[in-house]
């Protein structure tokens, strides 16, 4: 084989075209790396100024208090708005994505110029702006009653009765002409009503503020978890009933059905209770259910004269709740989850109050998005009744009688008011339980 002396040193040239080819990929990997870390340091500092903006907005209510607050996150966190070319825009209701225009949430929008290395010495650019953006609020904001049916009359008053919620926020997700509707004398008070569609007044009725018409609909503020229900088979005992006069008490376990017609009362002992079907109460006895978890899969009635006291805990209801006896209705830290219809309307006193931990802190009802069946509320001037209702499927009936005061938050496919009797509503994730799953911030984008 012939040697030529012109191929000596070809390798060399290959390894030094490969080289600095090697070093350009080098060199773009490093500012790649510098742009990707100052990426994450700015969506730091968007994280952090929207939910030191959304916390602040959420108890002072004041965009330009939240601003301030969200802008000093950001800063300790390492953007300072004005300095270096950073912007720092906390913006109340956001102006971008999912949740554009809804109420409650704060938008936090970063950017920053980053200095470029080897990418200036190759293509000219010195600089290159990254930005992140994130928004967190609790949906809550000052809100107390949402309406979300886009169609048709979602918040309805008939007659002489009053709603006042003047602490709170009213949201009409309906675009009809008479989305919000006062008939007859009543009157509807709230710190503002927001409507997607328009009103309409009949009589000499009163809203007061005047509505803010053609808003953007309402987010539903919540997403709960159903409850992981329970199964379990009777061997004895399956259907304890009780028709005389002498008091009863049964134990925890599974039962096909239990029912108390007579005047004496039954006691189920505290603990936990799986009801393959109906649990009523029909007689001039009382119920006394102690504390504890109970899944009844068919109805859960009470009808009679007799009291009815609901131990602390989770009643899951597969069939319909009715409530609709004439004694007193006594139930602390109770929480009711059903798949057919609400009904709560008791002639007796009324003291019925959502739990303060756990997943369902607050919730008194909730009926998932799929059940439509009608939820139904009538309280005394003596009732005491706090929580959030959500059935965000459900048609609600909201009814007093004489001067109630509830303190509620209200999730539901529309609203009816009916009756002569004045309800006064506080903004129970604000003012009563500020820690409930309605009152937690969180980052949602």
């Amino acid at each position: 084989m012939t040697v030529r002396d012109e191929e000596c040193g070809q390798v060399i040239v290959f390894t030094l075209l490969s080289m600095t080819l090697l070093l350009g990929f080098l060199a773009l990997a490093i500012d790649v790396g510098i742009l990707f870390r100052a990426k994450r340091n700015a969506q730091i500092a968007a994280d952090a100024a929207a939910v030191a903006g959304a916390l602040d907005y959420k108890y002072n209510s004041s965009v330009s208090s939240a601003q301030t607050a969200g802008a000093a996150a950001a800063s300790a966190n390492g953007v300072t708005n004005g300095t270096g070319g950073a912007v720092v825009a906390i913006n109340i209701p956001p102006k971008y994505g999912n949740y554009a225009g809804f109420d409650g949430f704060v938008e936090a929008v970063v950017t920053q110029p980053n200095s470029t290395f080897f990418m200036g010495m190759l293509s000219g650019k010195t600089s290159t702006t990254v930005g992140s953006r994130a928004v967190a609020g609790s949906g809550s904001g000052a809100g107390c009653i949402w309406t979300l049916a886009r169609s048709g009359s979602d918040v309805s008053l008939t007659g002489s009765g009053a709603l006042t919620a003047s602490m709170c926020k009213i949201y009409d997700d309906s675009s009809a002409s008479n989305a919000l509707k006062l008939t007859g004398s009543g009157s509807i008070s709230a710190l503002s009503i927001g409507v997607a569609g328009n009103y309409s007044e009949t009589g000499s009725g009163s809203i007061n503020p005047t509505p803010v018409t053609g808003m953007a609909p309402a987010a539903n503020p919540l997403n709960l978890t159903p409850p992981a229900i329970p199964t379990g088979t009777c061997s004895s005992n399956c259907n304890p009933s009780f028709s005389g006069s002498t008091n009863n008490s049964i134990g925890p376990g599974t039962y096909t059905s239990i029912s108390n017609s007579g005047s004496g009362t039954l006691t189920l002992t505290p603990g936990n209770y799986i009801i393959n079907g109906n649990l009523s109460n029909t007689g001039s006895g009382s119920l006394i259910l102690g504390a504890g978890n109970y899944t009844i899969s068919g109805n859960f009635t009470t009808t009679g004269s007799g009291s009815l006291t609901l131990g602390s805990g989770e009643y899951i209801v597969g069939g319909n709740l009715g409530l609709t006896g004439s004694g007193a209705l006594t139930g602390t830290s109770v929480s009711f989850y059903t798949e057919g219809g609400s009904t709560i309307t008791g002639s007796g006193s009324e003291d019925l109050t959502a739990p303060t931990s756990g997943p369902y802190n607050g919730v008194l009802i909730y009926q998932p998005p799929g059940d439509t069946q009608a939820v139904s509320l009538t309280g005394s001037g003596s009732a005491i009744i706090q929580g959030i209702v959500y059935a965000p499927g459900a048609a609600m009936t909201l009814t007093g009688s004489g001067s109630m005061t509830v303190s509620l938050d209200i999730i539901v496919d529309s609203l009816s008011l009916t009756g002569s009797g004045s309800i006064t509503d506080t903004n129970y994730a604000v003012v009563t339980n500020p820690n409930s799953v309605l009152g937690k911030l969180a980052m949602v984008e």
